[in-house]
């Protein structure tokens, strides 16, 4: 093949670079540099191998002659396999070959070099692309015949090699940005996906442990109480003795409190009738009559007409967090207050609970499963939650944030921002 010695100068420089100027992806590029060069580096095949982030594999683009590397599929493969990987991993600063035929460097066991060989290319001249010294690909010429690549070569390729490199390192960042940000849009699709379908669940079992309340209210507990009223009757027609009988009764009667408290555990009543702050008052006086030594509650309780056009659901899951914390404080915090404060604005619902018990630090390891059970509550329904120390670092304080929907915003005064 008959060539010009012409050497590559500033002029046919400044042709390369304008030829790849605005080229926003790897095949364009080489395409502009292949027809640029062709006259100064004859080739009938033309590609780019870029190396991976960790540098284990290789990716290869190419232009001219179409191998198993073609363009539209995109080979990757290990560089422990390359038939250049002498040159990718620095051991070599260039390669030249008359004929890779018969050239024993691309002949080794597993070497990736069929695609070579199934094109006839023969006559190869390669060049390392480097970035600050860093090897992050290479760039290689091709052709047909044998012998077609001299020495003389091996600087006129290490010039183009020098031109492309941080262009296609800037390339190669952009891609890895878009990549990034793609995975991130799926992990978040899928991390939303995981919430929806967990909040469904979770107003499904909220659903079943209402329908299980109301069958304990009209079955097991109608049953009860008529069982109690039978043993009052019986009381006048039988001859056990009466302390015998009241005993019996007031086991029974026992048994309806205590299933009348499991029933509005389950279905909450006073929340759908009364709404939301009527609700955590009625929690707050049956958990603290209930505690053992002397503990008394504090309700500000402001803005709970918020949290009534709250959607039902929503409504729920915060009463059960609240449900969840005042249950803990009055078990295991020794505490001699809790405050409970229902406030919005700015476009948000607080619901804020603090005692002054032992605090997060002391608590036995049961509490942290409640404390788990909030967290999950609050996010699968958007809402922010932090457990933080009481004041002066006393006790315990959860605060959360919901924000709230339109209609709920428009109910606000205008200057109300707590």
């Amino acid at each position: 093949m008959q060539r010009s010695e012409r050497k590559i100068d500033m002029p046919q420089i400044l042709s390369i670079l304008s030829a790849i100027a605005g080229q926003l992806d790897f095949r364009s590029v080489i395409r502009a540099v292949s027809n640029e060069i062709k006259a100064l580096l004859p080739h009938d095949h033309l590609d780019v191998a870029l190396l991976s982030v960790d540098g284990a594999m290789v990716t290869a683009y190419e232009t001219g002659l179409h191998t198993e590397w073609d363009a539209e599929a995109t080979a990757k493969a290990s560089v422990a396999i390359s038939p250049i990987r002498d040159l990718l991993t620095g051991e070599v600063d260039h390669i030249i070959t008359k004929d890779a035929q018969s050239d024993r460097r691309f002949h080794f066991e597993g070497a990736f070099s069929h695609a070579i060989f199934a094109a006839g290319l023969r006559s190869r001249l390669h060049a390392p692309l480097k970035i600050e010294g860093r090897v992050i690909g290479a760039l290689s010429f091709s052709t047909q015949e044998i012998g077609t690549y001299r020495a003389s070569d091996v600087g006129q390729i290490r010039i183009v090699a020098d031109i492309l490199a941080p262009y296609f390192f800037a390339l190669r960042q952009s891609e890895l940005v878009r990549e990034r940000e793609l995975a991130q849009v799926e992990t978040e699709a899928r991390a939303e996906g995981l919430r929806i379908g967990a909040l469904r669940l979770t107003e499904e079992l909220e659903n079943a442990r209402q329908a299980i309340g109301m069958d304990l209210h009209d079955q097991t507990l109608a049953d009860l109480s008529r069982i109690a009223r039978a043993m009052r009757r019986l009381g006048a027609h039988t001859k056990l003795r009466g302390s015998e009988l009241d005993a019996l009764v007031e086991d029974v009667e026992h048994c309806i409190r205590e299933l009348r408290v499991i029933i509005d555990s389950a279905k909450p009543s006073v929340l759908q009738f009364f709404g939301f702050g009527q609700a955590v008052e009625a929690l707050l006086e049956r958990s603290v009559g209930s505690a053992p030594g002397r503990l008394s509650f504090e309700l500000d309780d402001t803005d709970a007409e918020v949290f009534d056009k709250l959607p039902p659901n929503t409504a729920i899951a915060l009463y059960r967090i609240a449900q969840e914390a005042i249950n803990n404080v009055v078990r295991h915090a020794s505490a001699r207050r809790i405050r409970v404060q229902l406030t919005s604005g700015d476009g948000w619902a607080r619901l804020h609970i603090e005692d002054d018990g032992k605090g997060l630090t002391d608590l036995p390891g049961r509490r942290t499963g409640g404390l788990s059970n909030m967290f999950t509550r609050a996010s699968l329904i958007g809402a922010e939650l932090k457990a933080c120390p009481g004041p002066d670092g006393r006790g315990t304080r959860l605060e959360l944030r919901l924000p709230l929907p339109a209609a709920a915003i428009e109910s606000q005064p205008a200057e109300v921002v707590r």
